[in-house]
């Protein structure tokens, strides 16, 4: 989830699996019980969740009963057990942040708008596609 370090800064969780799949998602706050109902349906079973370590993913994988790492940003904690990482996550964060940029900041009403935007981006639609399929 990208931080929100001021109350004009509003929360996305995203959700990268190893296969490539990846999701945006508007949240209203940053609270633990809005993480946890959000990312419940997102995460089977049978997953490893690899979190920053925020209290709602801590309370889902306690709840779900799933296999949970926490990996730091500083250097000796980004990789746990050599394999687990977010930097899939990471590099998302980027590409919004550099995809958003050139707009100045889009209005919160239209954040989710901007977000779908990136998606279809992401996926390699072009703006052809995109109009037959809507």
């Amino acid at each position: 989830m990208m931080r929100g370090l001021s109350k004009w800064q509003l929360p996305i969780l995203t959700v990268a699996d190893r296969g490539g799949a990846h999701l945006f998602r508007r949240l209203p706050d940053r609270k633990g019980v809005t993480l946890e109902r959000a990312m419940r349906p997102l995460v089977p079973s049978a997953a490893v969740l690899c979190s920053d370590g925020a209290n709602g993913y801590k309370n889902l994988a306690a709840a779900s009963g799933i296999e949970h790492f926490v990996v730091g940003s500083k250097a000796g904690t980004r990789v746990a057990l050599g394999c687990y990482h977010i930097q899939n996550v990471n590099s998302l964060h980027a590409r919004y942040k550099r995809f958003v940029k050139p707009f100045c900041g889009p209005a919160s009403k239209n954040l989710n708008g901007y977000i779908r935007w990136l998606e279809v981006r992401l996926a390699g639609m072009r703006p052809a596609e995109i109009v037959r399929a809507s």
